[in-house]
């Protein structure tokens, strides 16, 4: 992971390399899957919108081959409960751990200057089945 660290509201984040996501967001979704979520978004198109809250968070993945830029996150406990969400045009990832027994947060800034914002709780307070292939 890099060195570099922005602030998203008033939070020091570690940056992660572009061509780090798919391996961190594999281990993201591994330390995380079951922990309870909420996901906002902020853009000048859609002012600040709460798209979930109190999900459980199945997962985290990106999708770079042939030049995208696409997060994708997902949340649910089962297929009828389902919900997921892509972040088009990605150009920075951040992230940072769980302090003082928070939970992680997860931050993709788009090319137009939204903002998506994945908080989670600790996953040790409630769990999910293992992932299904």
């Amino acid at each position: 992971m890099s060195n570099s660290a922005t602030s998203i509201d008033n939070i020091a984040m570690q940056t992660i390399p572009k061509d780090e996501w798919i391996l961190f967001l594999a281990d993201f979704t591994q330390r995380n899957r079951g922990a309870h979520a909420r996901l906002e978004i902020v853009g000048n198109e859609t002012g600040y919108l709460v798209e979930t809250e109190n999900r459980p968070f199945d997962g985290v993945s990106a999708d770079v081959k042939d030049g995208e830029e696409t997060v994708w996150i997902s949340f649910g406990a089962s297929p009828d409960d389902s919900l997921a969400h892509g972040v088009q045009r990605v150009v920075t990832l951040y992230a940072l751990r769980g302090l003082d027994g928070s939970g992680e947060v997860l931050a993709g800034e788009s090319r137009d200057g939204s903002r998506t914002v994945l908080y989670l709780s600790k996953p040790a307070d409630f769990a999910l089945p293992p992932a299904v292939s």
